[in-house]
């Protein structure tokens, strides 16, 4: 081998054992790092916009993070807590009583729970399903899935402590990102070998994402949970903060939406025979159906992501079964961003043009 191959080689072993010891380093904060990343995309035509009144970058950057910071992060982490922990105890309550059962302490348990047993063991018997959903049976599987949300809970309630400092590293990357957006355009662009045309499309691909992500889902999920946790606490059906929660995470996923969770509390009061109380809740649950087929389309106009449902449902399932509850937002933006730039760099491969032209940073 050459000296020259010899230099070669030692550099790409020091390249790749330094970035490898990086992205270890790293790792830890990849959640808090997407998020900053994502969310400095969406503020990004503000940040253009304050500049355009004057406002230097660096102070018009500190503004947002800043507004940001006050404004959404802190009440988001808060809620998060809270309705963790409201959950929590919840589906606590839910396994203590079950324990009295077993004990034969009958009346103890949920009415409800096993009102909901005896309904669906008297509706499937008429189709001669009881040797497979004997009454045994149905709060066997209600039991899993009691434990199965109980455990995802406890792990996000356990983890608590440590979302803080994610949302310290979080907002640190905003700003960092919003400051510096110029040269973080310019890396990538070096990167990817892009001309200054496709990285314009790029960038814009990549803001329409973020925003559709930050402002369409999580802006129709907030008011149709809203709409479903009024209509449960005037029913006096369920908590309003643990029915918001719920149906807020379930909102978030595509294909499920927020409807399910009126249906299920319209059940319930049903097996109560609260008929009033179900209608009402029916009706809600139309009505969430409607919000999302009306707000949802117009707050898309500002950016929508062109990923089917059913992949970014596979997509939001994927990322909360890996990290949690943060993958239901990693989830979507990932599956989003895949979707939506991939085929741009199939388009650059097919031209078999990777030349980068030396051009002064643009600021978008």
């Amino acid at each position: 081998m050459s000296k020259k191959s010899e230099q070669k080689v030692a550099r790409v072993i020091y390249m790749t054992l330094l970035s490898i010891a990086f992205l270890i380093l790293v790792s830890p904060f990849a959640v808090p790092i997407i998020f900053g990343a994502s969310i400095s995309l969406a503020l990004f035509p503000l940040l253009l916009r304050l500049e355009s009144y004057g406002l230097p970058r660096k102070k018009a950057a500190a503004l947002l993070t800043v507004l940001f910071t006050i404004l959404i992060s802190i009440p988001i982490t808060f809620f998060i807590a809270k309705g963790t922990i409201t959950v929590t105890a919840q589906l606590e309550k839910i396994n203590f009583n079950e324990q009295l059962k077993d004990q034969g302490m009958e009346g103890f348990v949920s009415d409800a729970r096993h009102e909901l047993v005896l309904f669906v063991h008297k509706h499937t018997s008429k189709l001669n399903l009881e040797d497979f959903l004997t009454k045994k049976k149905i709060d066997g599987y209600l039991n899993v899935t009691t434990s199965y949300l109980l455990n995802f809970f406890r792990s996000v309630l356990t983890s608590l402590p440590v979302v803080f400092l994610f949302l310290l590293v979080m907002v640190i990357c905003i700003y960092s990102f919003l400051k510096n957006a110029g040269t973080v355009r310019s890396f990538f662009q070096k990167l990817f070998g892009f001309k200054d045309e496709t990285m314009s499309e790029l960038v814009q691909i990549s803001i329409q994402d973020a925003r559709d992500v930050y402002v369409s889902n999580i802006v129709t999920a907030a008011v149709q949970s809203l709409v479903v946790a009024l209509g449960a606490a005037f029913t006096g059906i369920g908590d309003f903060f643990f029915v918001f929660f719920i149906t807020l995470i379930l909102a978030f996923i595509p294909v499920i939406g927020a409807a399910p969770v009126a249906f299920v509390c319209a059940g319930i009061a049903f097996l109560q025979d609260k008929n009033t109380a179900a209608l009402i809740l029916v009706i809600v649950a139309i009505f969430s159906g409607l919000i999302d087929n009306i707000l949802r389309p117009w707050l898309a106009t500002m950016g929508e992501s062109k990923i089917p449902p059913i992949t970014a449902f596979i997509c939001v399932l994927g990322g909360a079964l890996l990290m949690g509850f943060p993958g239901l937002f990693v989830g979507l933006l990932v599956g989003s961003f895949a979707y939506d730039t991939l085929p741009l760099f199939w388009r650059e491969i097919g031209k078999g043009d990777h030349s980068y032209v030396e051009e002064t940073p643009r600021e978008s």
